[in-house]
Order: C-alpha cells, then sequence, then structure tokens
C-alpha cells in the first residue's frame, strides 16, 4: 500500500553534492512509495565563508523557499548563525547546539506550514536534530544512525550527550552497523541494525567502459567515493609504488591532503563524476578497492560502496573492518600495506569474471528497496503503537 506519510529529514547531506549517500537514496525511496518528503540539508553556517562565492551563493538560496527537485520531493538548507562545531570552545559546547536548534524551529516550522506537513514523521539524520525535535509538530522522531559521529573530525566533544538524548526520545532508533547498534540499544529498547544497501540495478546493468580510462595501463585498482578522513592514502600510495606496472584510478571528491599519491605516476586522481556514470568507471576496473583507516569511524562503519562493487561484478578487496566480515565470502578482507597487495595479487589471479554471478547475488540480496522495506515496516509498528 502507498506510505501515507509526511516525512522530513533532518540534517542530510546536500542534495545536488558529488556522492550519494543512504539519505538520498532513503528520501527517493519513500516519495517513489507515496509519502511526501522534505529533505533538510546540513545548515549552512558562518564556518563556511572562507568558501567565497560558493558560500554566497549557498547562503542566497537558505533565503528562499523549500525547492521541488521531483515529485513529493522537497529540499531546504537554512542559514544557521550558531554554529556547532569543535572549531572552538565556545561552539563546542551543548548551549551552542540548544540555541542554534531554537532560531532555526520557526523556520522549519514556516517550511512545514507551506507544504501543509501538518504532522510529519522526523527522521534524524545528524545528533544535532535533538534539540530541535521538541520545537516541532511530529507522528513520530525516528534517528537514522549511519556513522560513529562522535568520532568524526570537526563534531564536537558535547555530541555523545546530544546523540543520547536524541536515543532516548526517539521512537525508532535505525543503525547501519551492528557495532552502532549494540552500543545504542541500552539506551533506547526499540533499536535495531539495517545495513546499508546499493541502488542494485543501477550498479548490476551492463555498461561500456569509461573513455576516459581508454589506455590506462591495466590492471586498475580503483576506488569511487568521497576521499575523507577515514581513507588512508598513505596505504595507497605504499602499494602503488611497491607495483608500479599497476594502475590506480581513484574517482570521487578529496576532502584531505592528496599530496602523498600524486606523487605516484601510476595514481590517477579524477575527480568527482556523475552517479549516473559510476558504473562506467566500474566496468573499466579490475579490483575494487576499500583502504580504510583502523579507527573508531570506520570500527563501526558499514561502506555503501562494498554493495556498489559487488552490485557491478567486481572483485573487492577492503581493509578489515567488523561489517564486511559478514562478507567475507566474497570480499577479500586485509590488515596492512603487505596483506592488501597479496589480496590484489589473488583477485588479479582469478579474474573479473570467475565469480561474478556469485558477487552480483550476493549484492542483489542489500538492495535499497529491501532495506528500506524493513526499515518502513518498523516504523509502521511504532507508528501503530502510539495511535
Amino acid at each position: 500500500m502507498p506510505l501515507d506519510l509526511d516525512v522530513v529529514l533532518l540534517y542530510a547531506p546536500p542534495w545536488n553534492g558529488p556522492t550519494r549517500f543512504s539519505k538520498h537514496h532513503l528520501a527517493t525511496y519513500l516519495t517513489q512509495h507515496g509519502a511526501r518528503v522534505l529533505y533538510v540539508e546540513a545548515p549552512l553556517t558562518p564556518l563556511g565563508i572562507k568558501r567565497g562565492r560558493s558560500f554566497v551563493n549557498d547562503l542566497r538560496q537558505s533565503l528562499r523557499p523549500p525547492r521541488k527537485v521531483a515529485h513529493n520531493l522537497w529540499v531546504r538548507r537554512h542559514f544557521l548563525p550558531v554554529p556547532y562545531h569543535a572549531a572552538t570552545s565556545i561552539t563546542s559546547t551543548r548551549t551552542a547546539n540548544r540555541l542554534g536548534q531554537r532560531l532555526l524551529a520557526p523556520f522549519l516550522k514556516r517550511d512545514l506550514t507551506s507544504l501543509r506537513m501538518r504532522r510529519p514523521v522526523l527522521i534524524a539524520a545528524l545528533p544535532h536534530a535533538a534539540d530541535v525535535a521538541p520545537y516541532l509538530p511530529k507522528r513520530a522522531l525516528a534517528y537514522h544512525c549511519a556513522d560513529d559521529y562522535a568520532n568524526v573530525r570537526g563534531f564536537p566533544n558535547t555530541l555523545p550527550e546530544v546523540e543520547a538524548d536524541l536515543c532516548r526520545m526517539a521512537d525508532l532508533v535505525i543503525t547501519t552497523s551492528e557495532t552502532l547498534c549494540q552500543a545504542r540499544r541500552w539506551l533506547n529498547p526499540h533499536t535495531y541494525w539495517i545495513p546499508n544497501g546499493a541502488d542494485v540495478e543501477h550498479f548490476s546493468e551492463p555498461a561500456a567502459p569509461a573513455a576516459e580510462l581508454d589506455g590506462v595501463r591495466r590492471p586498475i585498482i580503483g576506488f569511487v567515493g568521497g576521499l575523507s578522513e577515514w581513507v588512508d592514502l598513505e596505504l595507497v600510495a605504499n602499494v602503488a609504488r611497491q607495483r608500479p606496472d599497476w594502475s590506480f584510478v581513484l574517482v570521487g571528491p578529496a576532502s584531505i591532503d592528496t599530496s602523498g599519491v600524486q606523487s605516484c605516476r601510476n595514481v590517477r586522481l579524477l575527480g568527482p563524476r556523475r552517479y549516473a556514470d559510476l558504473p562506467s568507471y566500474l566496468a573499466t576496473m579490475d579490483v575494487g578497492l576499500i583502504p580504510f583507516k583502523r579507527n573508531e569511524v570506520t570500527y563501526h562503519a558499514d561502506p555503501i560502496k562494498v554493495y556498489e562493487y559487488l552490485a557491478a561484478g567486481l572483485p573487492v578487496v577492503a581493509t578489515d573492518m567488523p561489517a564486511l566480515r559478514r562478507l567475507s565470502h566474497v570480499v577479500r578482507l586485509a590488515d596492512g600495506p603487505e596483506a592488501v597487495l597479496q589480496e590484489i595479487e589473488a583477485a588479479l589471479a582469478e579474474g573479473r569474471v570467475q565469480r561474478a554471478a556469485e558477487r552480483k547475488a550476493e549484492a542483489a540480496r542489500h538492495s535499497w528497496s529491501a532495506r528500506f522495506d524493513e526499515f518502513v515496516r518498523l516504523l509502521e509498528a511504532r507508528l501503530a503503537c502510539g495511535s
């Protein structure tokens, strides 16, 4: 049956950003199943002024009403004059978040009124929403926890307190890894583990190899995704130097220093590419690499890219992470440069075609549709309890 719901996502990655995250897929799924969705991006703050002209453009956009980007889907970004950020001792306080969210509440309520959303379901994408939820009309509050945010750079050391409050007040808590679930269930018994997934149909369809990579020396070891603080570029550089006859292709936006890999002649940094074109890049690669650092963030991570690689039939070599161990029958896990090198060599020796059908069959079990069917089932059960 169609979902008779109004939903507000608070606060999600930029809708038109270079990378698609779980919140993008969740919003799309909900609208495709009949819900009306207001997708509220993480607020713009004065800390972004260093971006210059793009900040000014974003600021102008924040003065406009929600923009409709698809059927039943609106996107909104607000300006938040009081940032909650680790930049200073003042902006790191819980008071900063309480004040900032209190200032945002009237503007969010105005958005709801303009879209005639009288009692929406609020889905918090970041813990910050704990301090605005009490001021908004709602049928229910859910928290979709996709990362160990307390250990992500830029988030204040008071964030665990905020997140704990959000977990306690939520009607439903969904986490994307089992370890995240275990750490939060003691705060809320209605906490469930629903892993990440992939747009399996998009990545499993046959795609012509990316013309941009014509002539690149094979084998091609590839990475598709954001080059962020948890990506181990030192590991990539180490392996690349040991195998100068291999090509390493990194596709995605970079938010960290990439000089270490730029010095390697056999490493290509392509920058972000359109989501629609990513299957073509995966079709060109011989091995998909997930070179994550071993830290608190990645310990709790469930990388979306593993499901995308598998859907494309691509052999996968990844840093050993708890969330990937259940996929060890189709993913080669390694710890350290030497082990990664050995696993890449084993994957190349096996070849891309050998077990492609097995990898694609595994990916088919991890579609976003299956994931969010479970999310909605749990949400509707909680709504029924509250009716």
